[in-house]
């Protein structure tokens, strides 16, 4: 799913009607696209009710609800601006739909009646051209509708294109927004659902096909995607039958110090859990003895200590692995030790150039001091960083990087000529080339201690398996993030999810993504 801004919609807008497919078109096809997913997907038993503005979503929301009249469900229109003389209130009149105004205050106590649990309820009051603030009647009236809809929770809301009220370029939004469960976006995601606040109002991103096929063809600019189902399938590597470990790969994970004895753990087992046939753990003794009855199917190289952390001679140890592998995983539970920095510039001097490699956690503040760092990792190099390891890499103040989080992933991408993973809400995955793909997942169960050592190893497996670093972000990311859904789900309640968790729920998460939708 491609992301756009409002003025990029505008332009491919206008240049597929001047290439043949009108306005008018596009509007039935997404007012049409609207209906068709309500039918799928929703229980409409209950009726269905459209919140109409003056604007295009509102006589998409029209013709949403002709469509459905059409079909013999109960549909009734609330119109909040007036929309004289429209062909589309006649039409869905015609088909037996009822309209009534909202400007007349009386009708407020009608909605609140019709308004019962259960029911759809189709946000077409304001657009993507709206603009904070919001003023004047329709704010008085936006909020009368938001606490009528607040005392009726079990109401499906479905926010037509954007919730209503939602700056669509910066993701601000009004207070009267409704909280929709699902926003059925036209042609492309706008940019601005994808920041917050607004995308905490938009709930699930889909997708609605106006019929002018692929953006691309009207517009030069090179345009974010956000990760969707169909696009991490088709990503993730086949396992022929005839398979065997040889073919899965192997991946060198070096991880874990005497304090941190669970990242190796973590991103070990999640390697396994991607799918990779053989992962060699190189560790300090101490790591190896607490974890080789847990960690039963990995094979171990055990690394010389030194001052808590690894001796820089262990490189000479590892070079005869590397030479073997297929992947390299550096970082997790390191410890930011002086002897590890000099472990790591000992490694990057053996590491060959064509070694798909991710680095996480320490290993990145360790990178952060290191000369033109991004001068000696393999050119298949992925980067995981949360806002603080970015702000040690870059210099920046978390809350810069935090507020220009697009910005920022793709400058340091571009310059560093890594795949980089700037985790969060809303992971921003950044290729060297300048393409940028955005998670749509934003869910408190991976603000865990150790969920990053679970997505490292994720990755890590899906690169020994032979796919590119661009790809195993992408993939990666969307099964940790799909895997910490799948756990918040079921516990019931993000709270006491654990990096174990996720760990545990990355089979149903691979299962899930396979599955045709």
């Amino acid at each position: 799913m491609k992301i756009v801004s409002v003025a990029q919609m505008k332009a491919i807008e206008q240049a597929a009607n001047q290439a043949s497919i009108s306005y008018e078109t596009m509007m039935i096809n997404a007012g049409s696209g609207v209906a068709e997913w309500v039918y799928k997907h929703l229980d409409t038993a209950r009726g269905v009710v459209g919140l109409v503005g003056s604007g295009n979503n509102g006589g998409d929301t029209l013709i949403a609800l002709t469509r459905l009249c059409e079909r013999g469900f109960r549909t009734l229109a609330f119109t909040v601006k007036p929309r004289d003389k429209d062909p589309l209130i006649d039409a869905y009149q015609n088909t037996g739909g009822v309209v009534i105004d909202l400007a007349d205050q009386d009708n407020l106590s009608y909605l609140n009646a019709t308004l019962t649990h259960g029911m759809v309820l189709l946000d077409g009051m304001l657009g993507t051209g709206f603009h904070l603030p919001l003023r004047g009647p329709l704010m008085a009236l936006m909020t009368q509708i938001r606490s009528a809809v607040q005392n009726h929770p079990k109401i499906q809301v479905i926010a037509v294109d954007c919730p209503s009220g939602v700056d669509c370029d910066s993701g601000e939004s009004a207070t009267q927004c409704l909280k929709a469960h699902h926003t059925l976006t036209m042609a492309a995601a706008k940019q601005g659902l994808l920041h917050e606040p607004a995308n905490n109002l938009a709930g699930k991103i889909h997708l609605v096909d106006i019929g002018i096929g692929a953006i691309e063809q009207y517009i030069s600019d090179p345009l974010p995607v956000l990760i969707d189902h169909d696009l991490a399938s088709s990503l993730l590597p086949r396992r022929p039958e005839t398979g065997h470990k040889g073919t899965f790969g192997t991946c060198l994970v070096v991880a874990g110090t005497r304090h941190y004895t669970g990242a190796a753990f973590l991103a070990g087992k999640a390697a396994y859990r991607a799918g990779c046939g053989l992962v060699n753990v190189a560790t300090v003794p101490e790591v190896r003895e607490s974890l080789s009855g847990r960690l039963i199917e990995a094979v171990w190289t055990i690394l010389p200590e030194k001052d808590h952390g690894y001796n820089p001679s262990g490189a000479d140890i590892l070079q005869q692995y590397i030479e073997k592998t297929d992947s390299l995983v550096l970082g997790p539970g390191w410890g930011l030790q002086a002897v590890n920095q000099e472990f790591m510039i000992s490694l990057m001097s053996i590491m060959p150039n064509d070694m798909p490699t991710i680095i996480d956690a320490d290993g990145l503040k360790l990178l952060a001091g290191i000369d033109h760092w991004w001068q000696k990792v393999p050119d298949q190099t992925v980067l995981t960083p949360h806002p603080g390891e970015m702000a040690h890499l870059t210099g920046l103040s978390k809350d810069e990087i935090q507020a220009n989080r697009w910005e920022v992933a793709s400058k340091y991408a571009r310059e560093w000529g890594v795949t980089l993973v700037l985790k969060g809400a809303l992971t921003v995955i950044a290729m060297p080339n300048g393409e940028m793909v955005i998670s749509p997942i934003s869910d408190s169960a991976l603000g865990t201690a150790g969920s990053g050592d679970v997505l490292t190893g994720v990755i890590g497996g899906l690169l020994a398996q032979g796919m590119n670093a661009r790809d195993s972000a992408i993939a990666g990311v969307w099964l940790h993030g799909r895997a910490g859904i799948q756990a918040h789900q079921s516990h019931g309640d993000p709270t006491s999810v654990t990096a174990l968790d996720i760990l545990d729920a990355l089979p149903a998460a691979i299962r899930d993504t396979k599955r045709p939708v």
